[in-house]
């Protein structure tokens, strides 16, 4: 498998014109959806990615990942990693390799959310948005309030009708029962507060008004820089979405959450480049705790086979119901958490 791996990264590298030789291809630390590996050659050093495939996945998650970095190396430069070379037949590319410490939990200041913001800025900009077309949709694109509910509502549905056979599974499935009771009054609140805000439910939200967003982005997909500067990683997910959706997810990460007194200065700056700012303003208010609620379900994905198989290609020596366990934590810790 091994040796498999070697040849295909060095026929990507021969494919763009390098002569550098395969000195050692490494595991990196363990992701939850794909492999990466630090490649070192005779001209300089690359990150390999090999993307999960599966019959009940169909996120093309190699092709969005590198088209966003594609555009982003151009209107970003320097903020993401550069795309190198990639291979749709065995899914699998090169991207530059960044160094740099991770971030923990509690470490989160104004200043690293403000860096994220300005990213999103850059992103965003009209010259950004022009040349980006051809970008495609994010994973779970929403573009009306009524989406957004229907969104989170079909993931509950999904996590309650698992199969129960571990004490695991009986946890998560009464957690999953008290999130609902929650979840049917929070969905009847947020179109309230839609109508009496002045925004029509069901209304699509007009393409001058959606961003380019990263979607999965936090600071757990996040380096620093010994110069304090932060580079942002993994795009898999990444395309056109509301930029409701996209606060909503960056103040609901589970690994190394964003602090909820930086929400309403995040939004103003991240809305700004966007045409009627103050009303998507009000709509990334309205759609906060939702958001909560979907990531929730989130911690929860373990428990489906399909984002279970995906943790497992990501880590064939995976603990699945030590996982388990830990998801259940985040999850609740979420939930109980919510109304603060």
């Amino acid at each position: 498998m091994r040796d498999d791996l070697n040849a295909r990264i060095s026929s990507l590298i021969a494919g763009i014109g390098r002569t550098g030789v395969v000195l050692s291809v490494t595991p990196c630390s363990v992701g939850g959806n794909n492999r990466t590996y630090r490649v070192s050659t005779s001209e300089g050093v690359f990150a390999a990615k090999q993307y999960f495939r599966h019959e009940g996945d169909d996120r093309d998650r190699l092709n969005s990942e590198y088209l966003f970095l594609s555009h982003a190396s151009k209107v970003v430069s320097g903020r993401a990693p550069a795309p190198v070379a990639m291979d749709r037949e065995s899914g699998l590319a090169l991207y530059e390799f960044v160094e740099g410490s991770a971030f923990a939990r509690d470490e989160v200041t104004w200043d690293h959310v403000r860096q994220a913001a300005e990213f999103l800025v850059a992103l965003n900009s009209t010259e950004s948005r022009a040349t980006a077309p051809h970008l495609p949709n994010a994973s779970e694109a929403c573009f009306s309030i009524r989406e957004h509910l229907d969104l989170i509502e079909k993931r509950l549905a999904g996590l309650a009708n698992t199969a129960i056979a571990s004490d695991e599974d009986r946890s998560a499935r009464n957690l999953v029962d008290n999130i609902v009771i929650r979840w049917r009054e929070l969905n009847e609140e947020a179109i309230r507060n839609s109508v009496a805000g002045g925004l029509d439910p069901m209304a699509c939200l007009a393409t001058e008004q959606r961003c380019i967003s990263p979607s999965d982005f936090g600071f757990h997909n996040a380096l620093r820089q010994p110069d304090g500067r932060i580079r942002f990683l993994d795009f898999e997910y990444a395309g056109w979405d509301d930029p409701g959706k996209l606060t909503g997810d960056f103040f609901s990460q589970l690994a190394v959450p964003v602090p909820g007194e930086y929400f309403d200065d995040f939004v103003d700056l991240v809305m700004e480049p966007l045409s009627g700012s103050e009303e998507l303003g009000l709509r990334a208010r309205l759609l906060r705790r939702p958001y909560r609620i979907k990531w929730c379900c989130i911690a929860l994905n373990v428990f489906l086979p399909v984002n279970l198989a995906r943790r497992k290609f990501a880590n064939p020596g995976l603990d699945e119901a030590l996982l388990k366990r830990q998801q259940l934590v985040k999850a609740t810790s979420l939930f109980n958490a919510l109304e603060s």
